[in-house]
């Protein structure tokens, strides 16, 4: 006889494929996005048209119901898991071994949900699988309430137009080493309540359906479903029921399992929660620039708002896919940076060098890796430390052109890390510059390195190139000189062969580079001219230059209007 669990659970999975694989959930997800619902997503999609965003997340979701193992928990064992999730002092460590399956659908009734949303409505089922392209080794985790019946179409079934679960929210949860303080932090920022006791319900959850207490038996739902689900092309068509003989025994069955687990992280002294919510907003915050206002400007103020659009996307998208990438990393950064700066020039937001290592060491990022993300990371850190000042220049960059080394920009930038924003003939060029520490003071004490997207407003950190000299001596083309010598000797060290060295290329860097360092420098110039780009559309107070630090996530704008003093 086909059990009840197994119905529920296959039928619920039957019907969710039907949904994502039907038009209508294009419709409703897109209705949701135009509600201001952020789905997680890698990086790189965000500068996607919203028709390809939704057709790959709808895509990702069907592939991890159709691929997956389904499974039910009687209602002891449901209990269980609502309570430790509600018990904040009970630490679960979340590592691959906690998971039943790599992915899977875990069904509930709507008179035992796995919890209540703070709207009241049920959690009665949750998909999870593998993570999306760039994110770190973890589950992408979505949760689901059911569509109510008076908010379904008239024969919706009949129609096609079913829509049996909605998401409610979804995230990605990363594995051990890495802490999420929504699992382990008894008092948590408001922000994360809504997440903390679903999240740690749904944790609790697999832990039960790997405890020594519980029983897992696949069912066969009644042949209906089962036709269903194979024309679906669905895998794993049975559902693994898992029972107990009550709630005492449940709970402690997770809670001992917890703490066996806890016990094995801790070996090492690791099992500390560390920062882990990014203070990067999932969309791109555009304040007074936002697109629904455009109306309001006048011509020179909209391209401004373009313009804004362009570099906050960007450089958006370069700090979502690093903290993809990297779960953690900026939080754990500033907290390396308050406790170890006195190690290095003030100057200096952090030495790449030390970025670098942090990835290999903390992150397990391989060498080449690592060299490469760490002085992009580096300068994404210092902009997003000094409040996201970006300047924008009205004039050619030739007013600004110099062939002077900008060695006093470790007394001049106001900032760690400020932003570079180029209109050229329509072209939107973006630059980071920051400073680093040169590890051979014999050579130089700063680098100034300038990470920039060449006009390529979808390129992501794979594609970001890297400009760099020494400030040291008097002009750029010393300066080039003495930096390629020091990477070439590097490289020999290292057994590569150097750069060839020819008087043309040298001259053709150093007239590059001075068209960016001659800019900065006139930004970073005592007296200089720049006025907050909001400001000027009438819907905020001016900000003073030279800037302070910004505790809002969005980028601040200004606009370097005047010819510059002689650098």
């Amino acid at each position: 006889m086909p059990h009840p669990l197994a119905d529920l659970a296959a039928g619920l999975r039957s019907k969710t494929l039907t949904f994502l694989r039907a038009p209508v959930s294009h419709e409703f997800y897109g209705m949701l996005a135009d509600h201001g619902h952020t789905f997680v997503m890698p990086a790189a999609w965000s500068a996607l048209p919203r028709p390809r965003q939704i057709e790959g997340l709808l895509a990702a979701e069907a592939k991890r119901l159709a691929d997956g193992t389904t499974f039910a928990m009687a209602p002891d064992t449901v209990r269980a898991a609502r309570e430790i999730g509600r018990d904040r002092s009970i630490p679960l460590p979340f590592t691959p071994d906690v998971l039943p399956a790599p992915s899977g659908m875990l069904v509930f009734s709507a008179d035992e949900p796995l919890a209540h949303l703070p709207s009241g409505t049920p959690v009665v089922a949750v998909t999870w699988g593998p993570p999306m392209d760039g994110f770190s080794p973890g589950v992408h985790l979505t949760w689901w309430a059911p569509m109510r019946d008076d908010e379904q179409e008239r024969d919706a079934a009949a129609r096609g137009r079913l829509i049996p679960i909605v998401p409610d929210f979804d995230l990605h949860l990363s594995f051990l080493p890495l802490f999420d303080t929504r699992l382990h932090l008894e008092h948590l920022p408001s922000d994360l309540n809504y997440s903390a006791v679903p999240l740690r319900s749904v944790v609790a959850a697999w832990y039960a359906l790997t405890a020594d207490s519980t029983t897992l038996r696949e069912e066969r739902p009644q042949a209906t479903f089962t036709q269903a689900l194979k024309e679906q092309k669905a895998k794993k068509r049975g559902v693994q029921v898992a029972t107990t003989s009550d709630t005492d025994t449940a709970r402690r069955g997770i809670t001992k399992r917890a703490a066996q687990k806890a016990n094995e992280v801790n070996e090492g002294g690791v099992f500390e929660p560390a920062p882990e919510l990014a203070a990067t907003p999932k969309k791109a915050d555009h304040g007074v620039f936002d697109t629904a206002l455009d109306h309001q400007l006048d011509a020179g103020h909209r391209r401004y708002a373009h313009i804004y659009r362009e570099a906050a996307d960007h450089w958006h998208r370069l700090e979502m896919q690093v903290t993809q990438r990297y779960p953690g990393i900026f939080e754990a950064l500033e907290e390396l940076r308050a406790q170890s700066s006195s190690q290095w020039q003030p100057w200096c937001w952090m030495p790449s060098v030390r970025v670098s290592g942090w990835l290999m060491r903390m992150y397990d990022a391989p060498v080449d890796q690592a060299s490469w993300d760490g002085p992009r990371i580096a300068a994404l850190g210092a902009w997003r430390s000094g409040g996201r000042h970006s300047a924008l220049t009205t004039l050619s960059l030739q007013a600004t052109a110099s062939d002077r080394v900008p060695a006093d920009l470790t007394e001049t930038m106001p900032a760690p890390g400020l932003g570079l924003i180029i209109d050229d003939s329509g072209t939107i060029h973006l630059l980071l510059a920051y400073l680093d520490e040169v590890g051979d003071r014999d050579v130089a004490d700063a680098e100034l390195v300038i990470i920039s997207n060449y006009g390529q407003p979808t390129g992501m950190l794979e594609d970001i190139t890297k400009l760099t000299v020494f400030l040291t001596g008097d002009t750029l083309l010393d300066a080039v000189k003495a930096t390629q010598a020091y990477y070439d000797y590097a490289a020999v060290q290292n057994g590569t062969e150097p750069h060839p060295t020819e008087e043309a290329l040298y001259a053709e860097h150093a007239y590059a580079l001075g068209l960016f360092t001659g800019l900065l420098a006139a930004i970073c110039a005592p007296g200089a001219d720049l006025r907050d780009a909001g400001a000027l559309t009438g819907r905020k107070l001016p900000a003073p230059w030279p800037p302070e630090p910004n505790v809002l996530s969005e980028m601040t704008l200004w606009l370097l209007t005047g010819t510059p003093a002689a650098g």
